[in-house]
């Protein structure tokens, strides 16, 4: 089978660390042979820092909601960003609403503003970030195309500017990952689609899929799995689409769904 499991608000307790039970858990499947991803909105290089704070081994990574995909003994497979132009549209924009806007190049965090909003993201993510006068300027080199744009905000404006982006009728697809940050990445481009591609590198496509996670981000992930787990602090559209409702994130609710359903897998 194939496990996937969002981070933040999922799979993470408050303290951003995974419970030793599902430390045990995920210990356990990858002996067993079982496939193991971690699916995040999160940057490649601050998912692999997550992983290896609680394992001996680095697992599967889908990072930046499905903009990269990574392999252990392959390195990265699957790439995209976001093009010069649609880029453009959206810094200039969010420029104009005052909405701090952030952008990644190489798995490297830009800003233009040295504020609290890049000070926090950087805190939670735990990785540095680099300040530049210009972020469009910064991009106009092809090969340093942003891999995704990401606005912070409280959750209303957040969803207003999804809408007037959304107006924009670019070619983008745009949703939340957690309250307070909107992703903006290449449209076609989500946690699915970048696991279709993990499977089929693997040879794993015909395998049976459990999904685990918490936002807007994880919609596309539970249509493609058999089975969607959401935790109870999960956004409403999603425990719509989930096949079971488990205890929140702090309530370690995703060892309650092995407990329950793969007890055999607890040690």
């Amino acid at each position: 089978m194939v496990f996937v499991f969002d981070l933040d608000g999922t799979l993470l307790l408050k303290n951003y660390r995974i419970s030793e039970n599902m430390t045990g858990i995920i210990n356990k499947l990858d002996r067993d042979g079982h496939v193991v991803i971690f699916a995040s909105g999160r940057m490649l290089i601050s998912v692999k820092k997550i992983i290896l704070s609680h394992f001996k081994k680095e697992f599967p990574v889908i990072a930046y909601n499905g903009s990269i995909v990574w392999h252990p003994e392959k390195g990265i497979i699957f790439e995209t960003g976001l093009d010069f132009d649609t880029s453009v549209k959206i810094i200039q924009f969010l420029r104009e609403k005052k909405i701090h806007r952030q952008i990644y190049i190489n798995d490297k965090l830009y800003s233009e503003e040295d504020n609290d909003e890049i000070k926090m993201y950087a805190r939670h993510a735990n990785v540095d970030y680099y300040l530049c006068e210009d972020l469009l300027e910064l991009i106009k080199d092809e090969k340093r195309k942003a891999t995704k744009i990401l606005a912070i905000g409280e959750p209303d404006m957040l969803d207003k500017i999804k809408k007037d982006l959304t107006d924009f009728k670019l070619s983008v697809d745009i949703f939340k990952s957690m309250k307070n940050f909107l992703d903006i990445v290449p449209r076609g481009i989500n946690k699915a689609v970048a696991l279709k591609v993990m499977l089929e590198e693997s040879g794993k496509e015909n395998e049976k899929i459990i999904a685990f996670g918490d936002n807007h981000n994880d919609v596309p992930l539970f249509e493609v799995a058999n089975v969607g787990v959401a935790v109870k602090n999960a956004v409403k559209e999603l425990k719509e689409v989930a096949d079971y409702v488990v205890p929140s994130n702090d309530e370690d609710g995703i060892y309650s769904f092995f407990v329950n359903f793969f007890p055999e897998l607890i040690d």
